[in-house]
């Protein structure tokens, strides 16, 4: 980190153009802060000059981080970063790291990771332990895959064996969801995701079980959008309520996704930090033995999917007004110790 120039110039021994196929190590910076139960209170985020953890080997967020035991309980979890906190430590961890930031008009970016768990040692039962919250960074891309994939979705909604409700309580969504998917395909021989990936299917949709039917939950890697188009007006329909963002307005319907209704929708979309938005080409139902092709099984993204990538697009690159707030300020002064 130059402490003389801000922000720093984008770093010209990284070869920004292939981001993509390289596996290397970036020694950028990362930024931690504490919480002591004894004081009740947070410490001022550090600067930390290496993107390692120092940690106990007997740390609770090692050892003792699943939210499930022998029975369903109700337990306190860890702190809540507030709000406050946990801006500051990312606009200081992107202030101190400036020289990792992509040029302009590239696809590569600055990818921000936040954890947060508990460093240290188990003391008496239930007794309240620290947690640290850290933020890392490190250059990237988004998923280099743009064209559309192939995904299948894993149920057996018609069978009697079918978890119920309660059933799906008892174990964690990735237990769930590899019962869900020996359940799906168990009838065809096909027995885990690596398997699915040989046949050509790159996204796997989870669903949600409950005496009221079967549901769409979301993709195992990211959001599920769904899209209605009638005379050019699309009409978004999402799970669960997004957060005010470019999709927020009239022009979405929140709410349960029935299994049944993958047939009416004209393009499917998935969508997250990691994947961006992605388009599905088509969703295979093994257990109906269907499948559902969007796009006349085109390749090519949707006209709704180029219409919002374009509109995202503008934001981040300061085209167009935040008028969704979603850009955070970062100066000089965040780089200055807490």
């Amino acid at each position: 980190m130059n402490s003389d120039i801000f922000p720093e110039p984008p770093s010209d021994t990284i070869e920004w153009s292939s981001l993509g196929s390289q596996s290397i190590e970036f020694p950028t910076s990362h930024v931690e802060c504490t919480y002591s139960p004894a004081t009740s209170s947070w410490s001022a985020p550090t600067v930390i000059n290496n993107p390692n953890l120092q940690i106990n080997g007997f740390a609770v967020g090692l050892n003792y981080g699943g939210p499930y035991y022998e029975s369903l309980t109700a337990a306190v979890g860890m702190t809540a970063v507030p709000e406050h906190i946990f801006l500051e430590c990312v606009r200081k961890v992107v202030a101190v790291n400036t020289s990792y930031v992509p040029p302009p008009h590239r696809d590569a970016l600055l990818y921000i990771r936040p954890l947060l768990f508990g460093p240290s040692v188990p003391r008496i039962r239930d007794s309240l332990a620290q947690s640290t919250f850290c933020v890392f960074v490190r250059p990237g891309v988004v998923y280099p895959r743009t064209a559309a994939q192939n995904a299948i979705l894993l149920s057996n909604s018609g069978s009697d064996d079918g978890p119920t409700a309660a059933e799906t309580q008892k174990y964690s969504g990735t237990e769930a969801w590899d019962e869900g998917w020996k359940r799906g395909l168990g009838g065809i021989g096909q027995l885990d995701g690596r398997q699915a990936e040989r046949d050509g299917y790159t996204m796997k949709l989870q669903l949600e079980y409950s005496r009221r039917g079967t549901f769409i939950n979301g993709f195992t890697t990211s959001a599920f959008i769904g899209v209605q188009e009638e005379h050019g007006k699309y009409t978004l329909i999402v799970p669960r309520h997004p957060s005010r963002s470019i999709i927020s307005d009239s022009c979405v319907k929140v709410g349960p996704i029935t299994v049944d209704d993958i047939d009416t929708l004209s393009e499917v979309i998935a969508t997250s930090t990691w994947h961006w938005l992605l388009p599905i080409r088509l969703i295979y139902y093994p257990s109906a033995r269907q499948t559902e092709v969007y796009q006349a099984g085109s390749y090519q993204a949707g006209s709704s999917c180029r219409l919002l990538r374009n509109a995202i697009t503008k934001v981040m690159a300061g085209e167009v007004s935040d008028v969704w707030q979603w850009s955070v300020p970062v100066t000089q002064e965040d780089r200055l110790p807490g």
